[in-house]
């Protein structure tokens, strides 16, 4: 008998609720469980570099288990190895772990007798998934014990219908997971740079917001928060804060263009563009934020945001950059530190270089050897993705906090 249309439904709701949010995966096989009738399933990769991933488990694995497979049964699972080959024959694979190893076989094995007849496990099946990305290797793995009987035909039925939304489903995942790293990473960047950011969404409201852009706003020096909405105290600066992040969101969201033909008419007259009127979306604007004496202005600038990443919870619509002329700008060790993650011996190396010392000399400044320094040398080139001495202090000059004497003596 066929897979019900009821089965299929039940378990791909969950498998890609599972590949937009890696918490909902123990859902998933919560639910392959109950529709298969086994008593354990899970999720089996390996990278180039046979390294595997058994992460994502259910069926009461315990986490010792887990590590203990990772480092030692990996490598001698037969049953893995075989479901592999089949997948490399066929494109993809799903069956039986007897339609790949005989018994026999299989009961002289590492696996069977020190993991498997421990747990209890006697019947197996599984999908053996192809054209992973990254060449990435594995699938699920579903096994059950000798009272619960062998997998009959409707159940890998079962799993074939579902084998291409799995492998959609490992794809999503995977790069999302990867979007994810990146967005962490570019957040620890900004905060490490000390950069006062906030992001709006398309109601105008604060999203986000970096550490040093909330002190700015809980300061209530010119600018705070009101109920989620940025708030400057002059109203004649209020009103143009409102007009500038309006348009801004309206063309994050992607409604430039109508928004601005409500409020702005271009003033381009090129012979090409005829002579219908012209409306431009708002690309945003700068403006200044009084403050009380002696505290100079702040900086705001306002720029449209646009993601495409529909699984996002958050849909940033515009960014707004402030900036304090009165704070102490960040040092050129900790923008290094933040941009290139060098440590803080190979920070004091490239700032010594740039004020223009020799290797040698900045060697004998930081008390250590030619050699050593030279050592450091190279895992900064390696980093900041430069070749030559002379390309590392061009490109430390354009950091922030490099000084204008600095800037003259390279000139």
């Amino acid at each position: 008998m066929a897979p019900s249309a009821e089965a299929i439904s039940a378990l791909l709701g969950p498998l890609y609720e599972a590949a937009a949010s890696p918490q909902h995966w123990p859902q998933f096989f919560e639910v392959l469980n109950d529709t298969i009738g086994t008593g354990r399933s899970f999720l089996l990769l390996a990278d180039p570099e046979n390294r595997c991933d058994i992460e994502l488990v259910l069926g009461g694995v315990d986490p010792a288990l887990q590590c203990a497979y990772r480092e030692y049964f990996f490598s001698h699972d037969v049953v893995f190895e075989r479901f592999m080959a089949a997948k490399h024959v066929y494109g993809e694979w799903v069956g039986t772990r007897q339609s790949v190893i005989a018994d026999q076989d299989y009961h002289r094995s590492i696996i069977y007798n020190e993991l498997a007849k421990p747990q209890g496990e006697h019947y197996q099946c599984g999908v053996a998934l192809g054209g992973l990305e990254g060449g990435i290797e594995g699938g699920i793995s579903i096994s059950r014990s000798l009272s619960d009987g062998p997998f009959n035909t409707d159940e890998i039925a079962l799993l074939a219908m579902l084998t291409p939304h799995l492998k959609r489903a490992l794809t999503m995942h995977r790069v999302l997971c990867r979007e994810r790293t990146h967005q962490a990473e570019l957040r620890q960047t900004v905060e490490m740079l000390d950069l006062a950011l906030l992001s709006l969404d398309g109601c105008r409201r604060v999203l986000r917001m970096t550490p040093a852009a909330r002190a700015i706003l809980e300061s209530r020096d010119g600018i705070g928060l009101d109920r989620g909405f940025l708030k400057a105290g002059v109203p004649d600066e209020q009103r143009r804060l409102v007009e500038l992040v309006a348009g801004a969101v309206a063309t994050g969201n992607g409604n430039g263009a109508a928004y601005a033909y409500a409020v702005k008419r271009s003033t381009c007259t090129a012979p090409e563009a005829g002579s219908a009127p012209l409306w431009t979306p708002a690309s945003g604007g700068a403006m200044l934020i009084s403050r009380r004496p002696p505290s100079r202005p702040l900086q705001l600038v306002v720029t449209p945001f646009h993601s495409s990443e529909i699984l996002l919870d958050e849909h940033p619509a515009a960014l707004i950059f402030l900036n304090d002329p009165d704070a102490r700008p960040a040092s050129r060790a900790s923008v290094l530190r933040a941009l290139y993650r060098l440590s803080p011996t190979e920070c004091r190396l490239a700032d010594l270089l740039a004020q223009g010392c020799e290797v040698s000399a900045a060697a004998e400044v930081m008390r250590t050897s030619i050699l050593t320094a030279r050592f450091h040398l190279k895992a900064i080139f390696r980093k900041t993705g430069t070749a030559r001495q002379s390309q590392l202090v061009r490109l430390v000059l354009g950091l922030p906090g490099t000084t204008r004497s600095e800037m003259d003596r390279h000139a």
